[in-house]
């Protein structure tokens, strides 16, 4: 019988300039050492490694049983293996849990927690905590709950930064953000202090010029010009118009009611100020609420306004409108979005209510301003 290598040793993962490199520890270490902490020897002429956190105190238990396991299969012993092929006397504490096991059971949970009707969780979040939190399995696949730290999330924000592909602070900032809320679920707050110190520019919506709407419009036919200027015109998200039913257009006030659909499996957001219960309403111009009429006619109350092909939910707005741009012959064709549309309306709701506001003042009050304001047409498209 060959005899067993009973040597160990403990290793830190040390990052010089951009390397990340192993040095055996030959000092004593702080209570948490700044840098991972892995044990290491030989299976045969194989080298084995293992992650032990940063914890140094466990890392040198762990040292220890490791050369007191090794030493009983060097006098003979037989170490039994279990059922998932891991070595009896665990090589590692049976109470640690791997970070991505964790994420399995949280992603489980947030699918448990998903509502309907404007309660719970929205069908995407759990998609989306989906996604940015692999990016923390991608930093450290092999890593432990209890590895996270401080130090540990400041090396997981750089590895964000110069990530491949490019991510920018915004997205950054969120997938931070939903670190910090999954590591606050397992009573860890490592990630707040990093998180206070984030920021990102808020993004900028450009309202559509009105030579571009002109254009835009001029290359539409019939339905996909009153689809748009319903955008514009109700200033509503894309799927909250994909979900619009004729029985939510009230015709004799000329307004529109978005509302959550919990039949249909849709709800809106703002559940703090109760939107996504009670939905909202908008005024819509007379005579355009007079055109949706006429196109409601001989439509059930629950018909869908636009809805797909086969009467489901049209999802492919967004590609029609680029598709639009560019059929008109617009430079900036990829630049058109629907969330344009829903400040387009906005800005110009905010102009005519101003504008309107301004003419009942006395002409001494008129800011210089206004004369300027005043060549900016105001109507609605």
């Amino acid at each position: 019988m060959d005899l067993a290598n009973k040597s160990v040793v403990l290793y830190q993962n040390v990052k010089i300039k951009t390397e990340w490199k192993l040095q055996e520890v030959v000092d004593d270490l702080p209570r948490f050492s700044k840098w991972s902490l892995y044990v290491s020897w030989y299976d045969g002429s194989k080298k084995r490694m293992e992650a032990v956190g940063r914890d140094s105190e466990h890392a040198l238990k762990m040292l220890n049983k490791k050369r007191l396991e090794l030493a009983f299969k060097g006098a003979g012993g037989e170490i039994k293996e279990n059922d998932e092929g891991a070595d009896q006397p665990s090589n590692r504490d049976s109470t640690r849990k791997k970070v991505r096991v964790v994420i399995d059971e949280y992603l489980k949970n947030c699918r448990a927690r998903q509502g309907k009707s404007g309660y719970g969780l929205a069908s995407r979040t759990p998609k989306t905590y989906e996604y940015r939190l692999g990016f923390l399995v991608e930093f450290r696949p092999q890593a432990n709950l209890d590895e996270i730290d401080e130090s540990f999330v400041t090396e997981f924000l750089l590895f964000l930064r110069e990530h491949p592909k490019n991510l920018g602070d915004r997205t950054c900032y969120n997938i931070m953000q939903a670190v910090g809320t999954f590591l606050i679920r397992q009573s860890n707050n490592a990630a707040k202090p990093i998180l206070k110190g984030m920021s990102y520019p808020p993004t900028e919506v450009i309202p559509y010029e009105n030579e571009d709407m002109v254009k835009f419009f001029d290359a539409c036919d019939e339905k996909e010009e009153l689809l748009f200027k319903f955008f514009l015109q109700s200033m509503a998200r894309d799927m909250e118009v994909a979900n619009c039913e004729v029985r939510d257009l009230k015709f004799k006030i000329n307004v529109l009611h978005i509302s959550p659909k919990s039949d249909r499996n849709f709800r809106l957001k703002g559940k703090r100020s109760g939107q996504a219960t009670k939905g909202r309403k908008l005024p819509i111009s007379a005579s355009f609420m007079a055109r949706i009429k006429q196109y409601c006619a001989g439509k059930a109350s629950r018909d869908r306004l636009f809805p797909n092909t086969l009467g489901g939910i049209d999802t492919h707005f967004i590609r029609r409108c680029k598709a639009i741009a560019k059929r008109a012959g617009l430079s900036n064709w990829e630049e058109f979005d629907l969330h344009r549309w829903r400040k387009t309306g906005a800005m110009r709701c905010k102009l005519r209510h101003l504008c309107c506001t301004m003419k009942a003042w006395p002409q001494s009050r008129v800011p210089a301003f206004w004369m300027v304001w005043t060549k900016t047409p105001i109507s609605m498209p």
